[in-house]
């Protein structure tokens, strides 16, 4: 029942994002559609997983019909108001119930995400080690998890980005960050795109994710609906040219998020006008060659770091503890398992939301310690992967 209720939500909110919908049209709203969709996704294959393997049949119904019920009442909430998008009958009406749509959107993906931390905690203290769907679950939390947390060791590269996209070079200049997957990039540029002197100092501020595979299409009609605030079904060069025109004599700053290809890049660019009005475009990709190609003589790629370990204690009680101090009696045993992130941010805030769904006990400390390779694989397993995928891009 848990797998169907799953396939159910998933299915409904396959129902906006189909191309013959215009009633949730905000590219915001679909980049959490598409966000929720995955973590949906990551449950579905845990689920599969666990009912093949596992040989403890109590705590399997213990965590289906936990799944069951917080998605079954995720799905009232996304059936409700999208039916009152349907039946808008005023322009009026149905802009603000795709508001209210967004808005309970946010709450169910906070819910689910809560539940996928949930589920790899119940796991985590079951198997105190690796298993295949403990890791599906870690990987899919990552990239959310680490939106949500503040600037810490980040400082200094916050401040050189801001000078960057404020500088007074009058023509179009693009500032690209490189570095690692997990090493904070994504987090950096969501920081200076939300500062308030950016948000006052541009016209137009957009935000467009990338990843692996370039549609071109797909981040035009992202561009136009976020531009014009409608969703458009036209041809490719029409849509350029909506973007174009949108763009045109204005100041503006685009974020082009996690690009893989030059090849991506010098089919995106003809798109961008360069009045030279101080605009600018922040890119962030793994990919020191991409990088290379996009960035101005003025401006050098810049380089995200690790962090280091008084950084990533500070990440790491910041998440936990707010504005407290950590308990004495855990600080030496908190710096040994902070020190295991090895300065990956990602990594330490991962482990910071597993530990926060304990007891703060040193027993309970010391068991994170005793299984953290296991749990996350070594260091040496996570580097390998990350740069066996950034190997496959390298230019031939």
């Amino acid at each position: 029942m848990a797998y169907a209720a799953l396939s159910s939500l998933m299915y409904t909110l396959d129902q906006p994002m189909k191309p013959n919908q215009s009633f949730v049209c905000l590219s915001s709203t679909q980049k959490h559609v598409r966000s929720l969709y995955q973590n949906l996704s990551v449950l579905q294959v845990f689920l599969d997983n666990a009912t093949k393997e596992t040989k403890d049949i109590e705590t399997l119904k213990f965590i289906e019909k936990r799944i069951r019920d917080v998605i079954y009442e995720a799905e009232d909430k996304v059936d409700s108001s999208l039916r009152n998008i349907i039946l808008a009958d005023c322009t009026e009406k149905r802009e603000g119930a795709a508001k209210f749509f967004n808005e309970e959107l946010l709450k169910v993906e906070k819910d689910v995400d809560s539940l996928n931390k949930e589920v790899m905690l119940i796991e985590f203290n079951k198997h105190g080690s690796k298993s295949a769907e403990l890791a599906s679950i870690s990987s899919s939390l990552e990239k959310s998890t680490i939106e949500e947390n503040t600037i810490v060791g980040m400082e200094d590269d916050f401040n050189i980005i801001l000078d960057r996209l404020t500088s007074q070079t009058e023509e179009l200049t693009v500032i690209p960050i490189f570095g690692m997957g997990g090493i904070g990039k994504t987090t950096l540029a969501r920081k200076v795109y939300d500062n308030s002197c950016i948000r006052s100092r541009f016209d137009k501020q957009e935000w467009v994710t990338i990843s692996e595979k370039f549609n071109e299409r797909q981040m035009l009609l992202e561009l136009v609906s976020s531009i014009t605030g409608s969703k458009q079904e036209t041809s490719s060069d029409e849509l350029m040219e909506i973007v174009y025109r949108g763009l045109k004599r204005r100041r503006f700053l685009i974020v082009i998020d996690d690009i893989w290809s030059t090849e991506a890049w010098d089919q995106m660019q003809r798109i961008f006008p360069n009045d030279d009005n101080k605009s600018r475009i922040l890119l962030t990709t793994r990919l020191k060659y991409v990088a290379d190609y996009v960035s101005c003589p003025y401006f050098p790629p810049h380089s995200k770091s690790f962090l280091s370990l008084e950084d990533s204690w500070n990440l790491f009680t910041e998440k936990l503890f707010k504005k407290d101090h950590c308990p004495p009696l855990l600080e030496e045993i908190g710096k040994h398992i902070v020190q295991q992130c090895r300065g990956f941010p990602l990594s330490v805030v991962v482990v910071a939301g597993l530990v926060g769904k304990m007891d703060p006990t040193y027993d309970n400390w010391k068991n994170v310690e005793e299984n953290l390779n296991s749990f996350f694989g070594t260091v040496s397993e996570r580097c390998q992967s990350i740069l066996s995928l950034s190997y496959n891009y390298l230019p031939q």
